[in-house]
């Protein structure tokens, strides 16, 4: 329901404010938006208040496109150290919202539940709305598999396309099927049963978890995606540190360095007894799917370290670590005593280049699980193992709409096979989020195309139909070779059509004489890989 502007009733041109929703509802820990409209005026003040009076926050928002629109993001999720630096935030790079006070009786991680009353006022008017914080509630999971894109398709409008000996125009669009699978709270070895999903190599599975309350933690950088990241981050563990490094340019790697001591941080009290025996993997991912495809252990000629958090491992013959490739360490080591993010850095020294990259190592509530705060979330083989990295692969996001954490994987990354996504909430979570723990499984297969008839008649045009387990909504080069016994008339012809929802794939060519005259081959290709044919027709 949309609230209306208000305005002084003597001067109609002057400022108004208003909501673009008179309610809003989210989950207790996810992130409120609300709408503000201005008209008249660039800048207005946000009062927040509950019900009992025991939060009080106030804000000033500015109005920088002059669009007559703010939209301010709240943050219901306040950290395990409450600070409200990045809590209260406009959407889009010209808006501005600023927290001017800020009190509460509680220092809890989360907004209490209830109902808020929202102000918006400038010095001539003022009005008020409401958001309403719901109780966070879990269910199951589902997935769907989607094209490269990542984007889910629209409705069916077309049936095929139309080639040219120049280029293709798109062909249907088809409508978004998601496959729905069960879900599950094991988190053991994969059932006997089939992955519900299939996708093929190339495409993206769309994993959809519903657990409300996860919308402000996703907000937070994942403590995964860290240069140094600890599966356990509690103070005093004995853990693994996983280190990951991206170079810029390609090098011949001798030596790398992880300096936990850089810029006066706090390094593991033992990192000056690391040794060989200590490490669990160590080599680069050409893949990007967080594992180490060439290992470069048997290569390590020497190892030395240093009181101050230096640990360097020497080579005895030059290790390529290409630019679109990441040096990936695993090893065990013991935290440090202490809590929140901590520098650190890593070098690569090469025989001609040097790479060096400064980051975090986060320890403490908000770095435990891989999103942080408890929030753990990873693929697994259908042998159990688990990416060193486990969001190399992984683009998360958080569906505010419907409530639920959603995880895409690129599984172009991927070998084919079983695998599974696995979302654990566990006791460092927020207390109001749900302990669950849902496994979704999905395969990865070839990506296939089968042309489904293969009849030619006395007519130039000539129409090539297939089959492809290719996601809905997925682009494939459909190529005709068409020549005349006697050697006369040769043609080639592209055409990008487009997979309808039924996995199907038509494409019209128009050849210069009765498509009957030629000996035609037919090829279907992905990202210049033939993934259909060469078949022939006639």
């Amino acid at each position: 329901m949309a609230a209306p502007f208000a305005a002084p009733a003597a001067a109609q041109s002057g400022p108004a404010v208003g909501f673009g929703d008179g309610q809003t509802t989210v989950a207790q820990g996810d992130v409120a938006t609300i709408d503000l409209q201005l008209r008249n005026t660039d800048q207005a003040t946000l009062r927040i208040r509950s019900s009992d009076q025991q939060y009080r926050a106030t804000l000033r928002v500015r109005d920088g496109d002059d669009d007559g629109t703010v939209r301010v993001r709240v943050n219901t999720f306040r950290g395990a150290d409450g600070d409200a630096a990045d809590r209260f935030t406009a959407e889009g790079d010209a808006d501005a919202a600023r927290l001017l006070s800020e009190s509460s009786a509680t220092d809890a991680s989360v907004f209490d539940t209830g109902r808020y009353n929202l102000i918006v006022s400038t010095a001539e008017t003022s009005v008020a709305s409401v958001l309403t914080l719901d109780a966070p509630d879990s269910g199951s999971s589902d997935a769907s598999v989607v094209g490269p894109d990542g984007s889910a398709p629209q409705p069916d409008n077309q049936t095929g396309a139309e080639a040219n000996p120049d280029a293709g125009e798109e062909g249907a669009v088809a409508s978004d099927k998601a496959t729905e699978a069960t879900d599950g709270t094991a988190t053991g070895a994969f059932s006997a049963s089939s992955p519900s999903v299939s996708a093929a190599r190339g495409d993206r599975v769309r994993t959809r978890f519903a657990v409300d309350g996860l919308g402000g933690i996703v907000e937070s950088p994942a403590p995964a995606r860290n240069l140094v990241y600890p599966t356990d981050s509690t103070p005093d563990a004995q853990t693994t540190h996983a280190v990951q490094t991206t170079p810029e340019d390609s090098l011949s790697m001798r030596s790398v360095t992880v300096d936990y001591g850089v810029d006066g941080g706090t390094p593991p009290a033992s990192v000056h007894q690391f040794s060989r025996s200590d490490i669990e993997a160590i080599g680069v991912d050409e893949t990007g799917d967080g594992f180490v495809d060439r290992s470069v252990g048997i290569a390590i000629q020497n190892i030395r370290t240093s009181t101050d958090g230096r640990v360097t491992l020497t080579f005895d013959r030059p290790i390529a670590v290409s630019e679109n490739h990441t040096f990936r360490l695993a090893y065990a080591m013991e935290n440090p005593d202490t809590t929140g993010a901590e520098d650190v850095a890593v070098t690569l020294r090469g025989e001609r280049k040097t790479h060096s990259e400064q980051g975090i190592v986060l320890y403490g509530p908000a770095g435990q699980g891989t999103l942080g705060y408890g929030v753990d979330l990873r693929p697994t083989t259908a042998d159990g193992d688990v990416p060193i990295a486990p969001l190399a692969a992984v683009e998360t996001s958080y569906d505010h709409a419907a409530g639920g954490l959603v995880a895409t994987v690129d599984t172009d990354a991927f070998e084919t096979g079983e695998y599974a996504m696995t979302l654990a909430v566990g006791e460092a979570a927020p207390e109001p989020v749900p302990r669950v723990t849902l496994r979704q499984p999905f395969a990865v297969v070839e990506p296939s195309v089968e042309f489904t008839d293969r009849s030619v008649g006395d007519d130039p045009r000539l129409t090539v139909t297939a089959d492809t387990n290719l996601a809905p909504g997925s682009s494939v080069i459909v190529r005709v070779e068409a020549e005349e016994p006697n050697g006369g008339i040769s043609q080639v012809l592209n055409c990008v059509a487009t997979v309808d929802s039924a996995g199907g794939v038509s494409c019209a060519f128009d050849l210069q004489n009765p498509a009957s005259d030629f000996d035609i081959e037919v090829t279907a290709q992905r990202s210049d890989t033939v993934i259909g044919g060469p078949v022939e027709y006639n």
